[in-house]
């Protein structure tokens, strides 16, 4: 499995809301942003972080959205 278990929910609950809180924070600096189960699931199996539950925020301070903007084809 991806991360062990099993989870109490009201902390992974109160880490939903604070990551909401940081990535809307971010958004109103216009730093493009997005929440990714994968990116923390890559730091948790190169064990960067020790800890159970792990996600990712990339940033971008780019003209274009490079997480919502989708190239014509």
């Amino acid at each position: 499995t991806d991360f062990s278990g099993p989870n109490c929910i009201f902390p992974l609950i109160d880490l939903g809301i604070a990551l909401g809180s940081a990535v809307k924070l971010a958004s109103e600096y216009c730093v493009d942003n997005r929440i990714m189960y994968t990116v923390g699931l890559a730091a948790k199996k190169l064990n960067l972080m020790d800890a159970d539950v792990v996600m990712g925020i990339p940033l971008s301070v780019s003209g274009k959205s490079i997480y919502f903007d989708r190239p014509k084809v």
